[in-house]
């Protein structure tokens, strides 16, 4: 049985997704609050108590942070296009009862990873926080 586009259960269908999106568009955000923080935390330690081997538990946190950031940016994405295959079946009048609450992320996870990883939203951030690592590092004393 085929759905029209004004059906309170499509339009909750649709809602749902939006609610992931937004969750992980949140989580990803998330991941830059407190990954900022962390790196400041650590320069300023780093710098004032001249302790430059410890940049790289810095460095190491930087990572995870940014590999989180760009795994909820593929899942948004993910999603997202899911979202758009369902309006445009919506649209197009293709929308089955059985179409109803399935929220499964479409598309490739290697094609939308990648996309996260160089995507402008994440690798400035991560990379400016490299960058202000290497710098506490070499204020600190250490030698690259």
């Amino acid at each position: 049985m085929l759905l029209e586009h004004n059906d309170s259960a499509v339009i909750k269908h649709m809602e749902m997704y939006q609610g992931i999106i937004t969750r992980m568009a949140g989580n990803s955000a998330a991941c830059k609050q407190w990954g900022l923080p962390l790196v400041t935390a650590f320069l300023a330690y780093v710098v004032k108590e001249q302790t430059a081997p410890l940049v790289w538990l810095a460095v190491f946190a930087v990572f995870i942070f940014y590999a989180l950031d760009a795994y909820y940016l593929m899942l948004e994405n993910r999603f997202r296009e899911a979202f758009n295959a369902s309006a445009k079946k919506i649209a197009d009048g293709e929308f089955a009862r059985s179409d109803l609450f399935v929220l499964k992320p479409q598309g490739s996870v290697a094609r939308f990873l990648l996309k996260a990883f160089t995507s402008p939203a994440t690798w400035p951030v991560y990379m400016g926080m490299l960058l202000l690592l290497v710098v506490a590092y070499k204020l600190a004393g250490g030698e690259i």
